[in-house]
């Protein structure tokens, strides 16, 4: 299995009404305005094709290096001028979003390698003093979804959302492909808290649940 998150189409909702209408999640997404980036909360949300964009956390900075002579884009994390993590996102084809857990020490990346309806991957890291470490956050709740969810043509989408407050358990949001190939499950969405550091499954919300979460945490 592909634990680099086998894609995310992010068919949840957005919050602008008193209805849940489905689309995509704010990030990531796809953006023509080389120049786009925004932070809100604990996520920041950017464009890197075409453009370099830096964002601090403290005293940590993250940027993306995705300069054309490069197969696949980097992530790089720094501390003043100290590297401490660069990484790729693999055939990287959409914009990036990064979101911290409160302690400033976990935070989670979602990226495309397919474009605005999918092939979102997630990889979730731990800071311990000069040392970043990957965390195995997203396979076991990802062969959870995909035994009772799954498109043939396309599989499954995943998207880190957000941390809960012990900064350690991660809101994980899993969805069909919003497409037609998919047969009846398409656009089936499903929200899963896992504990970061092993993976388990703390909590499986359904689409109901994940919305109702996701009105009253907005990101």
């Amino acid at each position: 299995m592909n634990t680099r998150a086998m894609p995310i189409h992010a068919a949840v909702f957005l919050l602008s009404g008193a209805l849940p209408v489905r689309a995509q999640l704010p990030a990531p997404a796809v953006f023509s305005d080389a120049g786009y980036a925004q932070c809100a909360h604990h996520t920041c949300t950017w464009l890197p094709l075409g453009a370099e964009h830096t964002f601090t956390r403290g005293n940590l900075s993250y940027t993306v290096d995705a300069t054309s002579d490069k197969i696949d884009a980097l992530f790089v994390l720094r501390r003043a001028d100290k590297e401490l993590l660069r990484t790729p996102l693999k055939e990287l084809s959409a914009s990036v979003s990064v979101v911290w857990a409160d302690d400033s020490r976990h935070f989670a990346v979602t990226w495309s390698d397919g474009g605005a309806i999918g092939g979102f991957c997630v990889r979730a890291f731990r800071i311990d003093g000069d040392t970043v470490t990957e965390l195995p956050a997203v396979s076991k709740a990802f062969e959870a979804f995909k035994a009772r969810h799954w498109c043939e043509t396309r599989g499954d989408n995943v998207q880190a959302y957000r941390w809960l407050p012990d900064s350690r358990q991660l809101v994980l949001v899993f969805s069909v492909y919003d497409t037609s190939d998919c047969g009846k499950e398409m656009g089936h969405t499903e929200g899963y808290v896992v504990d970061a550091a092993t993976g388990e499954i703390r909590q499986h919300w359904s689409e109901k649940q994940l919305n109702q979460y996701i009105r009253s945490h907005p990101e």
